[in-house]
């Protein structure tokens, strides 16, 4: 498919309600390959693009990455291939697009795993690109000509050192980007903050978080606050990586979260038109509890709704949300 002049790669797999999946940074549709036929089965038509700049798809200069950029494009794909309100799940850049796109149209449903929403990473990665110091530098390359010279070049990678499938595969997917792709994706995550406009999200939200995420958990907890109708889920003993490397954890949380979020559109849908109060009530009563998912290292996961107290997350303690 080609839209605005560039080509962009997809995969798509099932029938059924529309779930659109959105990779992470340097990363690939391959990411969401066995959740795919997991909600193919689960009776939805499961679609993973890949990202301008990364898998199969057109990678142009640094310049074009910017997240408005991506929102327009993921959208004017969503619309050429005819998904109808779909539900979006995203992983870590890809959960900061699936939110800034539910900004500008009306998902059944959102999933995002370790989204970026503040601009700040548990590592300095903010500092290191925002700061002015690197502001002056960024400028001064482009004025010599760095990107021009050496951002279309391939990444670095050593698939072959890797016997782990999961690394393997995620060196192939990093060697397969640009250095403007990469870098210039980057700046656009640590470069956002969106905030300010999570409570104009009506979409039920599935918060997901790892307790040792580069992603602070804390700013999980913060955007579980400010979502209208979002549950949070927090998996001990694990890190950013782990929701892509274990994906029969996530999945099964996934399938039961968009299983009560499509029951709550359709619930609407059939109540009456003149009574708009009944329907706004149907959302938040019909995203139910999720059931429990395999153990993690560390125990199974936990969920958390309105009122509940949270456990120690970073820095304060305990806090009732």
């Amino acid at each position: 498919m080609v839209i605005d002049g560039l080509r962009v790669h997809y995969e798509q797999v099932g029938r059924g309600p529309d779930v659109l999946l959105i990779h992470g940074w340097a990363s690939s549709w391959r990411m969401w390959a066995r959740s795919m036929s997991r909600l193919a089965a689960a009776g939805y038509r499961a679609t993973a693009i890949d990202l301008i700049g990364f898998g199969e798809s057109d990678k142009p200069e640094d310049g074009w990455y910017t997240l408005g950029n991506f929102t327009r494009y993921v959208r004017s794909f969503a619309a050429q291939l005819g998904l109808t309100q779909p539900a979006i799940v995203g992983h870590s850049m890809g959960g900061t697009l699936a939110l800034s796109l539910a900004l500008e149209i009306d998902p059944s449903a959102l999933v995002v795993a370790a989204p970026v929403v503040t601009g700040e990473l548990g590592l300095s990665v903010h500092l290191l690109l925002t700061s002015p110091a690197a502001r002056r530098l960024f400028g001064w390359m482009r004025q010599q000509g760095f990107f021009s010279a050496i951002g279309a070049r391939r990444m670095p990678a050593a698939p072959g050192l890797m016997r782990d499938p999961v690394r393997r595969r995620n060196q192939e997917d990093l060697q397969k980007t640009t250095v403007n792709a990469v870098i210039g994706s980057l700046r656009t995550v640590v470069g956002s903050n969106l905030q300010d406009q999570l409570s104009l999200i009506d979409a039920p939200t599935l918060v997901m978080i790892a307790d040792g995420d580069v992603v602070r958990p804390e700013h999980a907890v913060e955007m579980f606050r400010l979502l209208p109708h979002a549950q949070l889920a927090v998996l001990p003993g694990t890190d950013h990586m782990t929701l892509v490397q274990r994906a029969d954890w996530q999945i099964s949380m996934i399938e039961a979260f968009l299983d009560a979020a499509i029951e709550a559109v359709r619930a609407v849908s059939l109540a009456p038109a003149f009574d708009p109060a009944l329907a706004s009530t149907f959302r938040p009563r019909l995203v139910r509890p999720l059931p429990p998912s395999a153990p993690g290292p560390r125990g199974g996961h936990k969920i958390f709704g309105a009122g509940q107290v949270l456990p120690e997350i970073g820095a304060g303690g305990d806090r009732k949300v």
